[in-house]
């Protein structure tokens, strides 16, 4: 095998489906059953199947131990028997698990829903799985879920069903996702149903989405993958100017079946439910809480809902004239709102006094009592609160002046503001789940709905997180009254290869100090010379340098840095990490001082670091980052000679409306026209490689088109590639498109011929588990 292939070979295992598979641990999915019990998924990837195994798992914080619930071996025997079916490690590698107390297993598997009695090893009840997603109630007895355009609830004990609600039509759905929400093709984005359960079971709060006024977009199926001719998708797309989604929230009486209907209350949607947002949560009998916020995020409302009369009332608000307002910097992340029942209490996260801080409001009046947090650093997170001892635990970043800010310190302060501690530091990040006033995931039928998922119920332990994109990442339980844990989970970095280095340099401003994360050949020696690669993703909505080991979102850099590159991941000025100036500097410019600091780095590091060959600098990244790739491409070709843009949102005019609303600002089509590529198509002179999907409903595919047409206008070669048939994360989840990229960073960059034909292909099981380790990594 020639030095390439055998490059190529060794990349293979650093693509995202492969590294997910090949690295399990990095996320911890769990919930605590009693003080000092916690309940968890434990990874591990078993060679013999090539997949990865789960065991549910339980950690004792008295004996400082972790063992299985139930091993996997006796569980299949126990499965077999019961449904006289073969039962095996690979058929178990697919199902879900759940422990409703600590001496009983549910288990989903097959199309069966399993309740197993541990201490007496046996199954004591089966039923068949419902065979749509569904919303299960706390108490276990009911599923919600939806059919055609309508809201029903199944009995889950007699498996009768009956109707919530009657009257939904195609733009008048119940307990659903917006028809604009990205899914795949045929669109079909309201397989799931959206909602959330009271902690008593009485209620589900959902609501209905009125869309009739938004124009429809259409893609085109060009290659079905069953053959015959190409068919058409028609959906709704609100973009810039367009009317929005609204959402009227709806609370239905499961007992009586009595609807109660917020026509006061409207929400307007931003590409999917609030509810997806964890924007609405129970705060008490017969209450619920939701935030609302306007078209351009300017205005936020915390709204008090009566589920007896369908009144309502904003009980705390806040507005700005300028930028836009964030109640968490994550908007995957719920809001830093929390209300407090004991106390008729508010928990409001603000920027008034230009960083993200926490202040304390009384519910009734809506008056302010106090500040809780202060200082030039950040609330990241809020994670637990103990009302009794009036305590409140959160994730801050930058409290420590002297290291990178985004990473994440645990510290814990009074309610009044006093006692301001930090609880654990770490060299890297660190992360502890939140108590949710959402609840868990209510999609598990055996999972206790409103169980605490980071800190136990007593307050004393904590799951925590200590992660490290060089030394590896490690879970463990630990005991806050001592700073001791013991471990329950960990990845660790190989011996052989060589670490990713950290580094810090200047924004283009010449002052802001800015961070990233390097990335090397295994067999890098620092005497030869390298191409630079920047994977960039310009998005003021979220950090991009990771901070954990091995995270899928930097499997691009790796797999390239195997290739033979030296690859980088920077946070730009713009990212969300910061000071609310740092984060809003590019408030009207989606594109820019991102692109700025990233030419600035690319300068700084050639000139740092003699490893690295600035004639041989180039640019990869998708969707926000596609967009950027090309740009940079047009206005820094004096840096970066060579780019592959995927899916690039290239106009966000016609882009859905979170991030051009938000993050631009009102304004028509006029004012943002010279922030299209298409104007500055005519400025390419570096070799740029264009790549698409027709069945893109994220970002369609005009967008790319539409810049091929003002290449040709300008008389400019560039590459073209059109995958049929791949969704908006083709880049990671394509093992074609891998190869494809690779081959043009061979040909421009590393200046060699490719490996003709080398194949890489994903199976449907390495691709859904690296979407799973995607979504748990965003919320983390």
């Amino acid at each position: 095998m020639d030095p390439i292939t055998q490059r190529y070979s060794r990349a293979v295992r650093l693509t995202a489906p492969k590294l997910a598979i090949e690295t399990p641990g990095n996320a911890i999915d769990g919930y605590w059953l009693r003080d000092n019990l916690f309940f968890f998924l434990a990874e591990r990837y078993e060679p013999s199947i090539e997949r990865v195994v789960t065991t549910p798992s339980v950690a004792d914080t008295v004996t400082n131990r972790v063992e299985p619930a139930l091993s996997l071996d006796v569980l299949a025997d126990l499965l077999a028997d019961y449904s006289a079916r073969p039962m095996d490690l690979k058929a178990l590698s697919t199902a879900d698990f759940a422990m409703p107390d600590r001496d009983s297993l549910g288990v989903s598997v097959a199309g069966r829903d399993y309740l197993i009695d541990l201490p007496a090893r046996r199954v004591k009840e089966a039923r068949g799985t419902l065979r749509v997603p569904a919303l299960y109630s706390p108490d276990g007895r009911y599923a919600c879920f939806v059919k055609d355009h309508d809201l029903w609830l199944h009995e889950r004990h007699s498996g009768q069903e009956r109707r919530l609600t009657s009257d939904g039509t195609r733009h008048h759905c119940y307990g659903q996702q917006p028809e604009s929400a990205p899914s795949s093709v045929p669109k079909d984005p309201r397989r799931s149903p959206v909602g959330v359960w009271s902690q008593d079971s009485r209620w589900f709060l959902t609501h209905r989405i009125d869309e009739p006024a938004i124009p429809e977009s259409a893609l085109i199926q060009h290659a079905p993958p069953d053959g015959g001719r190409p068919t058409d998708c028609r959906f709704i797309y609100p973009m810039p100017g367009d009317p929005l989604p609204m959402a009227t929230y709806v609370a239905i009486q499961i007992a009586s079946g009595r609807r109660v209907t917020f026509d006061d209350w409207v929400v307007p949607v931003m590409v999917v439910s609030p509810i997806s947002l964890h924007g609405a949560w129970f705060g008490g009998p017969d209450t619920a809480w939701l935030v609302r916020f306007d078209r351009y995020f300017k205005r936020a409302d915390l709204i008090r809902l009566d589920l007896t009369d369908g009144s309502g009332r904003i009980v705390l608000g806040e507005s700005v004239d300028s930028g836009y307002l964030d109640l968490n910097h994550n908007v995957l992340e719920t809001p830093n709102v929390r209300t407090l029942a004991g106390s008729e209490e508010i928990i409001w996260f603000s920027e008034r006094d230009g960083w993200g801080h926490l202040y304390l409001y009384d519910a009734a009046t809506g008056s302010l009592k106090n500040r809780i947090t202060q200082g030039e650093w950040l609330v990241r997170c809020i994670v637990h609160i103990n009302e009794k001892d009036r305590k409140l635990l959160f994730l801050a970043g930058g409290v420590d002046p002297s290291v990178d800010p985004a990473r994440r310190t645990l510290c814990s302060v009074n309610l009044d503001g006093t006692g301001f501690e930090v609880l654990l530091h770490h060299e890297g990040d660190i992360f502890v789940p939140m108590t949710d006033p959402c609840g868990l995931e209510q999609g598990r039928p055996f999972q206790p709905a409103y169980a605490q998922a980071g800190i136990s119920p007593d307050g004393h332990f904590g799951v925590v997180r200590y992660a490290s994109v060089d030394r590896g990442n490690r879970t463990e339980i630990v005991d806050f009254r001592t700073r001791r844990g013991f471990n329950i989970a960990a990845a660790i970095p190989e011996l052989n290869g060589v670490p990713p280095r950290h580094f810090t340099l200047r924004a283009a401003d010449g002052v802001t100090p800015l961070y990233g994360v390097m990335f090397f050949p295994s067999n890098f020696d620092e005497e030869r010379r390298y191409p630079l690669v920047d994977y960039i993703y310009a998005g003021p909505h979220t950090q991009h340098q990771p901070q954990s080991f091995r995270s899928v979102n930097s499997a691009p850099a790796m797999s390239l840095a195997e290739l033979g590159c030296v690859t980088i991941m920077l946070d730009t000025r713009g990212i969300p990490t910061r000071s609310r100036a740092f984060h809003q500097v590019g408030y009207g410019e989606l594109l820019e001082p991102h692109l700025a600091d990233h030419a600035a780095a690319a300068r700084q590091l050639c000139e740092r670091y003699r490893f690295i060959d600035p004639e041989r600098v180039g640019m990869i990244g998708y969707s926000a980052g596609g967009a950027a790739t090309a740009r940079a491409l047009f206005d820094y070709g004096e840096v970066f000679k060579v780019g592959i843009s995927v899916c690039g949102n290239h106009d966000s005019s016609f882009l859905s409306v979170f991030m051009s609303d938000k993050y631009r600002g009102p304004g028509g089509r006029d004012r943002w026209a010279h922030q299209a590529n298409n104007a500055a198509a005519h400025k390419l002179e570096g070799s740029l490689l264009l790549m698409s999907s027709d069945v893109d409903t994220c970002v369609h595919i005009g967008h790319t088109l539409s810049l091929v047409d003002a290449l040709i206008r300008a008389n400019k070669d560039f590459d073209l590639l059109i995958v049929p048939n791949e969704g908006h994360d083709m880049l990671l989840t394509s093992g074609y498109v891998q190869r494809r990229v690779w081959d043009y960073v061979a040909h421009h960059l590393l200046k060699e011929v490719p490996p003709r034909g080398f194949e890489m292909t994903f199976e449907p099981h390495e691709v859904a588990h690296y979407q799973r380790s995607y979504a748990r990594e965003q919320r983390q």
